[in-house]
């Protein structure tokens, strides 16, 4: 498991880039919500002000970043760990499912099911050659759900080819997640390795010991606090446009 823990100097430029964008997230709301007469679309941005504030801080430690389509109409960004030839991505933990990565979670109806991720089980092949037998999953005593071949319902001329052409590119795809507390503050960053042949995402490491400056104001927690329903239907936590074939015609 070691092998594939980032150095601590990298682990906590990134933390400080993901509180510090969003912050800055935080306070676009607060600028658009004092400037506009509506602004509840701006709540769907939160990732890519995160995502921003990586890129701009990664580069001067090595790492490279590019612009990608998780399908139809979602763009992300994926980055590149230095010559490492490690690429990662990085998810709020509210819609990620660790048990089963490539199928997002419904925070607020537990156990519900949300969209297929299929461009996340395609990346994860990257890792088809990661032993993972020394990893252990804690699950309580529970038991992972077996994985189940999704139909494939992307822009396959752009997406599969170039997932095709990641998979030869690249040795290894990780996953790193932040998670928002009752508070609505950053109080988790978790950094996993996902297994294409059970299509769960196993933890490498906590990296929560490198937040710091994640608390907020009663003004912040104002203007971000979610209506009823407002974060189930956020487009970026679903990738909205990776569908199945039966449900796109839906």
């Amino acid at each position: 498991m070691e092998q594939y823990k980032f150095s601590s100097e990298h682990n906590k430029m990134i933390v400080e880039a993901i509180v510090e964008g969003y912050h800055d997230y935080i306070e676009h709301r607060k600028d658009r919500k004092a400037k506009m007469k509506i602004s509840s679309a701006f709540a769907w941005t939160k990732g890519n002000f995160i995502e921003s504030k990586v890129a701009d801080e990664c580069v001067d430690y090595g790492f490279k970043y590019r612009k990608s389509k998780a399908g139809l109409t979602w763009d992300y960004l994926q980055f590149i760990h230095g010559e490492c030839k490690i690429l990662f991505l990085i998810k709020n933990a509210a819609y990620f499912n660790e048990k089963c990565f490539s199928q997002s979670k419904l925070p607020a109806n537990t156990g519900s099911k949300g969209f297929h991720r299929t461009y996340l089980h395609e990346l994860s092949k990257i890792n088809k050659d990661v032993v993972f037998s020394e990893f252990r999953q804690v699950t309580d005593g529970e038991i992972f759900e077996s994985y189940e071949q999704l139909s494939f319902f992307v822009s396959e001329n752009q997406v599969k080819e170039e997932l095709e052409n990641f998979q030869s590119s690249f040795t290894e795809f990780h996953i790193l997640t932040y998670t928002l507390d009752e508070a609505y503050q950053i109080s988790e960053v978790k950094h996993y390795l996902p297994n294409p042949s059970d299509n769960v995402a196993y933890l490498v490491e906590d990296m929560s010991d490198f937040i710091h400056g994640a608390e907020l104001t009663d003004e912040d927690r104002e203007v971000i606090a979610p209506e009823m329903g407002e974060e189930i239907m956020d487009p970026a936590a679903y990738d909205i446009g990776i569908l199945d074939e039966e449900q796109q015609i839906e």
